[in-house]
């Protein structure tokens, strides 16, 4: 028997193999165990080593650190106390005892508290049991992903299981915060160390003037590497329960789709509410491409009583849509349908494009000159009003010279007909059109050290000519109309050095001899600025009546912490005013701060304010949702948990 006492040794398992245990298997460079001590004793009959005091052992990627050590070498098994330490690349493990096999990666781990890398997973237990490489169970465990001795949050409970990449499983769980339990439920399960794996995700509470208390729990399920699926469960107390399914999919050659269905039995209006929306897409190949896009409801009111989104809430049209193509070497085939829903009450039913089949001939050189065409024939339907079907064909040609002053002129010939119902002037009509345009336009230079001034002026005239009757409106078709239009633009433009736009202005003027003494079209002006504020402005100023006609703003400015939006849409025509406007805050960095106003300035009432305050700490945190309307008040809580609501799609 060997001995060293106050002297750090470094031993070899493979140095003792050759040398003092000839009969034995020697182990591989890869497979040697380093062993280093204040003392250290072996025992050639049992083949085991005692070492004492900063014990340190070392084999392939595991290393182990305890007050004290037995170590054999024949079986690779441990036993450690004190201040054990174990690590590997995926945990790290503290406790006062442990009994464990290397080769098997097996053992018992007492008084443990076990830290998964990747996620911060924690888990602490009286006696964990190691299964094996990424395996482990405990009778009794708390685990949370939150650090310190007395975490935020923690699930406390029994029959714990876990295994790395895939799932923590547990039964009579009670969630705990600052170790008071708050929550019990009798099963639970989360993924862990993996992007996808079957679990709850994020939820939300809320209370709505309009629709009770209410409650979310989405649950997610990874079916395959490819597809999964999250199930939706709504609780309003003055409306019932809603109950939905989303499932998303990835297939090969570019096939990938997502599926939504919906319902709820709403208990105050005594009504079945359903949702429906379907996408799908398929591109094979270059040549042949196909979508499905379906967004159907069945009361028009649906997003009136259960969405807080204005955009969504205050969409005028539903659209559904079909398309398969066909792409050859300069031209396109397809066969297209298009389905409206109107969500204003008392309308005349849109007409429905079911279908439409049409070839675009993309610009092709003919000489000098590019030649096009499109050929569409379209079938309009609804239950009321005109219907019918529409041929058109519109073919274009395009040439254009010059070098300092560049023309460039376009030629169609556009012949419509149609054969419809319910029409008081006879079923089948035509109108044929000609129409040119000849532009001219230059680019003026002029660089300065720091930034390039360029100046585009152009002069265009355009002529459409119509001979026909006068059509019912089925889509931007029927628009085409007769006009003798002079207009005159300048476009101003400033870029930096390195070639980006830091400013656009466009002014423009348009004299129309077809609409007699209001031949002036409005004065046309555009504006973008990207620094050091971001702005888009487009306005149109009747030179007629005195007025502007539209103003359309946007404005983002960033101030230190700060994001600043603002917006406006006005339109006279249509009696439409309103105006958006948004500040994000970010005073540090856990918090954020953001509220959005929508004012109808034609109704003088804020028709929507939310506020979102966002709070993150190093495992935890939550959202808070405000949301005002005239006819409602909602506010929701969205509480997320590191590492246990996770929200992901593939």
């Amino acid at each position: 028997m060997r001995h060293g006492k106050n002297k750090k040794l470094i031993i070899l398992v493979l140095f003792f193999s050759v040398f003092y245990l000839p009969i034995s298997t020697c182990c591989s460079a890869e497979d040697a165990t380093t062993i280093t001590s204040d003392t250290l004793e072996y025992n050639q009959e049992t083949f085991t080593y005692i070492a004492k005091d900063n014990v340190k052992i070392k084999k392939v990627d595991i290393s182990i650190g305890a007050d004290e050590i037995i170590y054999n070498e024949k079986t690779s098994e441990v036993t450690a106390t004190g201040s054990f330490i174990y690590n590997d690349k995926d945990v790290s493990i503290i406790a006062t005892k442990a009994e464990l096999n290397l080769d098997a990666r097996t053992g018992i781990i007492y008084d443990a508290e076990i830290l998964f890398k990747n996620d911060n997973y924690h888990i602490s237990g009286g006696t964990i049991e190691k299964k094996g490489d990424k395996h482990y169970s405990s009778p009794e465990a708390a685990f949370t992903t939150c650090d310190g001795p007395v975490p935020a949050w923690c699930f406390r409970g029994k029959d714990i299981d876990v295994v790395i990449g895939e799932h923590l499983k547990a039964r009579n769980v009670t969630f705990r915060i600052k170790n008071i339990p708050v929550l019990y439920t009798p099963y639970f399960r989360a993924p862990i160390q993996t992007e996808r794996k079957t679990g709850f995700l994020t939820f939300l509470i809320g209370q709505s003037e309009s629709r009770g208390f209410n409650l979310n729990i989405p649950f997610y399920w990874a079916i395959a590497e490819n597809r999964d699926l999250t199930v939706n469960m709504d609780y309003y107390t003055k409306r019932g329960l809603g109950k939905g399914i989303e499932y998303r999919y990835i297939e090969p050659f570019d096939a990938k789709g997502r599926w939504w269905f919906y319902h709820l039995r709403d208990r105050e209006l005594k009504k079945d509410f359903y949702e429906i929306r379907m996408r799908h897409e398929h591109r094979p190949s270059e040549k042949i491409n196909g979508f499905l896009n379906i967004n159907y409801i069945n009361e028009k009111d649906y997003y009136r009583e259960f969405t807080d989104n204005i955009e969504v809430r205050t969409n005028r049209f539903l659209e559904s849509n079909g398309e398969v193509s066909v792409s050859f070497d300069n031209s396109r085939a397809y066969l297209l349908s298009q389905y409206w829903i109107d969500l204003k009450e008392k309308n005349l039913p849109v007409p429905q494009k079911l279908p439409e089949t049409g070839f675009i001939l993309n610009p092709t050189n003919v000489g000098s000159i590019l030649f096009s065409s499109a050929a569409t024939l379209s079938n309009f339907w609804r239950e009321e009003g005109i219907y019918g079907q529409r041929l058109d064909i519109y073919p274009k040609i395009f040439h254009a010279f010059g070098n300092d002053i560049i023309i460039a002129q376009t030629l169609g010939l556009r012949e419509t007909v149609y054969s419809l119902q319910r029409y008081n002037e006879g079923n089948i009509l035509r109108r044929e059109s000609l129409g040119y345009n000849i532009k001219a336009n230059t680019r003026l230079i002029k660089r300065y050290r720091l930034f390039t001034h360029l100046l585009e002026p152009s002069l265009s005239y355009t002529f459409v000519a119509i001979s026909g009757n006068d059509l019912p409106l089925f889509d931007s078709t029927e628009l085409f109309k007769k006009k003798s239009l002079v207009e005159v633009s300048l476009l101003n433009r400033i870029t930096n050095r390195y070639g980006r736009e830091l400013l656009v202005i466009r002014a423009s003027q348009g004299f129309d001899s077809y609409h007699g003494d209001r031949a002036f079209q409005p004065f046309k002006v555009e504006v973008g600025i990207k620094k050091p504020i971001s702005l888009r402005l487009e306005t149109d100023y009747d030179v007629h009546k005195g007025k502007v006609e539209s103003i359309n703003s946007d404005l983002s400015v960033n101030i230190f912490n700060a994001i600043i939006l603002a917006s406006q849409r006005y339109n006279r025509e249509e009696d439409i005013a309103f105006y958006n406007a948004g500040i994000g805050i970010n005073p540090y960095k856990p918090l954020f701060l953001e509220t959005r106003i929508w004012y109808d300035a034609k109704e003088k009432e804020a028709k929507d304010i939310t506020m979102n305050l966002k709070y993150i700490r190093q495992c935890w945190g939550f959202n808070i949702l405000f949301n005002k309307r005239p006819d409602d008040f909602n506010i929701g809580i969205m509480i997320e948990l590191k590492g246990i609501t996770k929200n992901i799609r593939i």
